[in-house]
């Protein structure tokens, strides 16, 4: 009985159409461009596969910290112009009224 199991099992797993292909293809093009654009080579990740990642982790991480003190030293210096306007501009529509 194994023996009608074990080629049924074979024929669909080695089964794959042109769709499943292009999908693993496509997949693949992904995952690389996604690694790409954390500088992640292909012979580090051979080579050293877990400090490739912690590596790409801290760059990541450095990176999310720098972007949010710009952002935040931008906001400050927004606010700066902004809420004294704002201000005004209350105190004016309340003097209207």
């Amino acid at each position: 009985m194994d023996e009608i199991k074990r080629p049924k099992f074979l024929k669909r797993l080695f089964a794959i159409s042109p769709l499943g292909v292009f999908r693993l293809i496509a997949i693949s093009v992904g995952v690389g461009i996604a690694l790409a654009l954390f500088n992640i080579d292909p012979a580090t990740v051979w080579s050293d596969f877990f400090g490739t990642f912690a590596r790409a982790w801290v760059k990541t991480w450095h990176a999310l910290t720098d972007a949010t003190d710009w952002a935040f030293d931008y906001f400050i210096l927004g606010a700066i112009l902004v809420v004294p306007i704002f201000i005004i501009l209350r105190i004016l529509k309340a003097l209207r009224k």
